[in-house]
């Protein structure tokens, strides 16, 4: 058996088993309230555990074949026994789920041949199947006691049922005596629809009429399946690597085409038919970069299904209700982004369970419902996907939150009385901070919100905080749509180029003879329309002295006014060259010191341009400076 062939089919294997995971939680929400679970639900998990179980034994498999095979047994009896359900039949059946991935995951990083490579497994297997066994012990008690209960005669084998004395002995219920005509039918094989049908034998000639009803019927049933299959969508597995690729080949096109189309020795020239072609050809190219992007975009539902797991297994553990309601799951977003969000979404949701939401109890006191509500939600804004995590639990407590970072000397007590509350809920980022009294495997270590921030920032995204005291939190995740591509404002400063994400760009002004304030060396203010904003010298970034620190005004110069989490920084350049869609590259290693880039890109004029990663700059420049 070829590897490749046995990793094909592990990754058909987890989607099936990700499609067990939802019909399993779907199991458990519908039978809280002590309904019985619906029957076609039963067969939909029975038909995957029984694709596993015999796919993975084609593959030599055999330790999934051996726990898919148990929980198929168990499912089976369910499904003839439906009122026979209860708690315990669904935790055997989720762990037996939670060692299929563990093997199916094992197999593919280490293959050890299909066999068990951990004593819970094999433990567990031991305790399913004593479960099966009980099951099949009490079916079998529960049959044999209904039989006994039967006022039939002897296991129903002799009955008699009539007393005439001119009727015949029923024998073992072989021969029925319905009519004298029944005397003609033997074993069912010959059937007498009517007296004038005597060549009619084993049902292999019927009537002529019969036929021509059985064409009416089935000939619109092979129209309807005519019509399913030219609506059904194919799909086609890719390597991402191949993807990365292509997305490099397009980048490098979008690239190249300015470098010809918009070349100095042309541009001189009037050429009109040139000009038309070559717009038909930026046109061509922006749709080819788009649709080569929307290759990489998938839907978020992916991960968002895998929550409703951490959801319901983190609220058992806490001992609270928690209804988990997801929005937006269509939403697409790039592939890489999506890997990245799994760790944020898993501590914010573990948050909001743990430290948001109240106990039933509590709730009530409160005058709520016993069961907390999260509402995971996403919706795309131009170019950001914005992830949304509100719970209806107690809110964050100021004076909680306060109190731990006066003790960790964030701050000072007289300080703290002039913070506004979204400036207090930026502490909950730091590292180390929480306010749980005790450390548990779920919260109380301060290692939670801290990745989040980290993660996203990483993204290039944005996480903020929102809070009314006994009402609720929200948590807003802003990320790009793709990391690959973006739309930059190009400019210049001496023979330098950079590139500002247009995201982050608030307002572009020309300005001459603007008196700036300096208050002391490489610290310069402005007025921006209401308020006094820093604004910087690009310098700065390369570690030299400002040049603004010799003037007393800004002569005919550009000012980018730039925002990050509601600051503000003015950065100075002496041309802007305009927007365009910039193709990111990594950056050199020589660079990797410098902070404020996020990366470089080569222009449509040749020239390679530096992209600044204008959130690190206000963010270290304000910290460095106090205005």
């Amino acid at each position: 058996m070829e590897r490749d062939d046995v990793l094909e089919y592990l990754l058909e294997a987890r989607e099936t088993l990700e499609s067990i995971e939802k019909e399993l939680l779907h199991f458990e929400k519908s039978t809280l309230d002590g309904s019985l679970v619906d029957r076609e639900l039963l067969d939909t998990l029975f038909r995957h555990f029984h694709t596993i179980k015999g796919s993975s034994g084609f593959f030599g498999l055999t330790a999934i074949v051996k726990i898919a095979h148990a929980a198929e047994n168990l499912l089976d009896y369910l499904r003839n026994n439906p009122d026979a359900q209860d708690e315990d039949t669904l935790e055997y059946l989720i762990t037996a789920l939670d060692h299929l991935n563990e093997l199916v995951e094992h197999e593919e990083n280490s293959p050890t041949g299909g066999g068990f490579f951990n004593v819970l497994q094999t433990q567990f297997l031991e305790k399913l199947n004593e479960k099966n066994e009980v099951i099949r012990v009490r079916q079998t008690q529960t049959t044999e006691t209904a039989k006994t209960n039967q006022s039939e005669p002897e296991f129903g084998l002799f009955q008699n049922t009539t007393s005439h004395n001119n009727q015949k002995v029923e024998e073992f219920g072989l021969f029925i005596e319905k009519s004298e005509t029944d005397g003609k039918e033997e074993f069912g094989l010959f059937t007498d629809d009517s007296i004038s049908t005597p060549n009619e034998e084993f049902g292999l000639f019927i009537k002529s009429d019969v036929i021509f009803k059985k064409n009416i019927i089935q000939k619109p049933e092979e129209n309807l399946k005519t019509e399913k299959k030219s609506i059904i969508k194919k799909d086609i597995r890719i390597d991402t690597d191949k993807l990365d690729s292509l997305l490099d080949i397009v980048g490098e096109i979008v690239i190249t085409e300015p470098m010809v189309t918009d070349h100095p020795d042309i541009t001189k020239l009037k050429l009109e038919n040139f000009q038309k072609t070559a717009l038909q050809l930026k046109k061509l190219i922006r749709n080819l970069q788009e649709i080569t992007l929307s290759l990489r975009m998938v839907p978020i539902a992916g991960i968002f299904s895998r929550m409703e797991r951490l959801v319901r297994d983190t609220a058992k553990k806490t001992g609270k209700q928690v209804n988990l309601v997801i929005s937006g799951e269509d939403t697409e977003i790039d592939k890489s982004i999506i890997e990245e969000m799994y760790d944020p979404l898993v501590h914010i949701l573990r948050n909001a369970i743990d430290h948001g939401l109240e106990t039933p109890e509590e709730r009530k006191e409160a005058g709520k419902q016993p069961q907390g509500t999260i509402q995971l939600t996403a919706t795309q804004s131009g170019k950001e996907v914005w992830i949304e995590v509100r719970d209806d639990g107690k809110g964050l407590s100021r004076e909680k939150i306060l109190n731990k970072a006066i003790s960790l000397g964030l701050l000072s007590r007289s300080d703290s009385e002039i913070l506004e509350d979204k400036e207090i809920w930026e502490f909950l980022f730091h590292p180390g901070f929480s306010t749980a009294k005790e450390v548990t495997d779920l919260s109380g270590r301060g290692v939670g919100l801290d990745v989040v921030r980290k993660n996203v920032t990483t993204l290039k995204g944005f996480v903020d905080v929102f809070s009314i005291y006994g009402q609720g939190t929200t948590f807003l995740i802003r990320v790009p749509l793709t990391l690959a591509i973006i739309e930059g404002l190009v400019v210049r400063k001496s023979d330098t180029y950079f590139i500002l994400p247009s995201i982050d760009v608030k307002e572009s002004m020309y300005l001459v003879n603007e008196p700036i304030n300096e208050l002391y060396k490489n610290n310069h203010s402005i007025q921006y329309r209401t308020n006094q904003i820093s604004i910087v010298d690009i310098n700065l970034l390369f570690g030299k002295d400002s040049e603004l620190n010799n003037q007393r005004s800004l002569k005919e110069k550009y000012l980018i006014v730039t925002e990050s989490h509601e600051k503000q920084l003015g950065i100075v350049f002496d041309e802007i060259l305009g927007n365009q869609s910039i193709v990111i590259k990594p950056i050199s290693p020589i660079f990797k010191n410098i902070n404020g880039l996020a990366g470089c890109t080569i222009l449509g004029n040749g020239h390679a341009g530096l992209i600044l990663d204008v959130r690190k700059l206000i963010s270290q420049h304000l910290s460095s400076v106090t205005i």
